[in-house]
């Protein structure tokens, strides 16, 4: 019985990312979710953290789990407007996002909060 539960805890584990626990963000290199991709687990709590070095300053696209909005910032303790907001499904150009702004190159930080009315 003991093997099954840890068997079912270890699978919840993997399928989290994939079954779209908020808090987590797909995030990728390249523009239109290419290159180098993977799934960052951030929580919705609000905390300030600095993008893993593959991704400091190379977001191409990004997109949180619904129920959760992000924004990405170039300064370490997230205060300001930031450089982009994401909602779920996200943003496929980061590098010419809204108004044309590079906030793919200039986003060095994320912080995640829950969101209900999120679109």
């Amino acid at each position: 019985m003991q093997s099954i539960l840890a068997i079912s805890i270890s699978l919840f584990s993997l399928l989290s990312p994939v079954l779209g626990t908020p808090g987590n963000v797909f995030v990728c290199t390249g523009s239109n979710w290419s290159n180098t991709c993977e799934v960052l687990t951030l929580g919705i709590d609000g905390a300030c953290t600095r993008l893993p070095s593959t991704y400091d300053g190379h977001i191409g696209s990004a997109g949180p789990d619904p129920g959760a909005i992000c924004r990405l910032f170039t300064n370490g303790d997230c205060t300001g407007h930031g450089v982009a907001i994401l909602y779920n499904p996200g943003d496929s150009n980061l590098y010419n996002s809204i108004n044309g702004i590079d906030a793919g190159h200039q986003a060095h930080y994320i912080q995640c909060r829950s969101c209900t009315a999120c679109t």
